[in-house]
């Protein structure tokens, strides 16, 4: 077929339409490609190839942050993860411990209901299960910062990860802009009830990159998870060498797998339990094709898991006792009562007298989001204060009168807490009678939750209420 002479004229045409009009954002909706905007702004000075980190479930946030980069603004001036690598360090129990605790995060763990025992029989916890995390899951996150805990055992990290080469960008006689590659790396961390080990799955998606940077697709791009643990004992027992592939070889299979152990440490005075932390993160390594730019490498944001060799996790009915397990320890859990859930109906009275506790107006009690948590107290490990707050419940409930038989007198904060009768505190420790079934059944529960969510000793949480 033929072409008129005027071919070429309109195909500089569309390319310089297609060149101004691409889209501004970086990251556009939830789940949908990325795409960097053509920027002539940055200084000379800054004209460097970059590796950074943006958060993958803030497009709005996204965009803003982009508007500032057209501006001349560099990734660290904006808080982002530029070029960050994590350096190994010397740690001790103690340093690692009071990190953990500095995190004022918190995750909802709830019991699940199972169908109501038959009439007659002592009403029992539910079996223990994992809830653990899908990789859709933690892409929906919205405003995630950093890792999302969904409880003990499951948290997550997702992000998008950028190199931008901006010595490629205009002004320049042709409409095309810097050279840039992205792609979204999702990290899925899962502990365990009954060993001290902790797998990570990750998956690389959503890969674009600018009109002009197709060859970038042959880049290499290496994803490990990285380990730092207590200098004198034996962690992060697995492997940290990279998963190496280009972007076309991760496009055709984008997930990969690792996992970690701990060796537990002997036990001491100050560590029956065993405990050791690990640091871990992400590190990803982009190597583009050719020789003209350099690989760079950046780090994710840190986690803390927890490893005990614990072995008074006891529930009888149903049988669970798991001796050893790993948790994710920066964030704090809140035990839900499901307050008109037909399942605990027969706890309603404990249920309530430890709602109004903390609930009631001008209440001071602790162990409610807002105020102090509750810190457990295990009895083996303690036992003056464990007598000692039963010595003051006891004082306390001979005070009121009580209804009848088949009552029992119910505490809140509870004994297996420091923040029980033995405080003395004025207007933080209440005793109400209630059914001897409700105190037994709400004991059985509390016993179990402490050890499906591996609470240790001087563990602290919170109570809430799901109405």
């Amino acid at each position: 077929m033929r072409r008129s002479p005027w071919f070429p004229v309109v195909l500089v045409l569309v390319l310089v339409f297609i060149g101004f009009f691409t889209p501004e954002s970086v990251i556009g909706k939830q789940n949908e490609g990325l795409e960097y905007k053509k920027t002539s702004t940055m200084n000379s000075s800054k004209d460097k190839p970059q590796i950074y980190i943006i958060p993958t479930n803030d497009p709005e946030k996204a965009d803003q942050v982009i508007k500032q980069l057209e501006k001349g603004k560099m990734p660290e001036e904006l808080g982002l993860i530029s070029g960050q690598k994590h350096v190994p360090k010397e740690q001790t129990l103690k340093q690692m411990a009071s990190e953990a605790a500095k995190s004022k995060k918190t995750f909802p763990v709830e019991m699940d209901s199972v169908e109501t025992a038959e009439e007659g029989t002592a009403w029992a916890p539910p079996p223990f299960e994992y809830d653990n995390i899908q990789f859709e899951e933690c892409m929906d996150r919205e405003n995630m910062d950093g890792w999302w805990f969904k409880n003990k055992y499951a948290s997550c990290w997702s992000n998008y990860i950028v190199y931008s080469d901006p010595a490629g960008c205009g002004p320049s006689w042709f409409p095309f802009g810097c050279d840039w590659v992205s792609f979204r790396l999702t990290v899925l961390a899962h502990g365990y009830n009954g060993l001290r080990t902790v797998d990570y799955s990750y998956k690389v998606d959503d890969i674009d990159m600018d009109l002009d940077s197709q060859g970038w697709i042959g880049s290499k791009v290496s994803i490990s998870m990285q380990c730092d643990g207590i200098s004198e004992y034996r962690d992060c027992l697995g492997d940290e060498s990279p998963d190496k592939r280009t972007l076309a070889q991760w496009r055709s299979h984008g997930e990969g797998y690792t996992i970690f152990e701990s060796d537990p440490p002997p036990v001491t005075a100050g560590n029956k339990d065993q405990v050791s932390f690990m640091d871990l993160w992400p590190r990803v390594t982009i190597d583009p094709p050719g020789k003209k730019l350099p690989p760079l490498t950046s780090d994710g944001r840190k986690q803390k898991v927890r490893m005990d060799s614990a072995d008074y996790m006891f529930v009888f009915q149903p049988f669970f006792w798991p001796k050893e397990g790993s948790v994710f320890a920066e964030a704090t859990p809140v035990f839900y009562y499901k307050m008109n859930d037909p399942y605990f109906s027969i706890m309603k009275e404990a249920f309530q007298h430890h709602k109004d506790a903390l609930k009631s107006p001008g209440s001071l009690f602790p162990g409610i989001e807002g105020r102090p948590p509750l810190t457990r107290l295990y009895s083996k490990y303690d036992p003056e204060r464990y007598d000692a707050n039963r010595r003051a419940k006891d004082k306390a409930c001979a005070k009121i009168e009580k209804p009848g038989e088949g009552y029992e007198c119910d505490e809140f904060p509870f004994r297996s807490t420091y923040e029980g009768g033995a405080t003395g505190e004025a207007g933080k420790f209440s005793v109400r009678y209630i059914p001897t079934a409700a105190n037994n059944s709400h004991g059985r529960l509390l016993a179990a939750w402490y050890a499906y969510n591996r609470i240790l000793h001087k563990d602290e949480f919170y109570i809430g209420f799901k109405e």
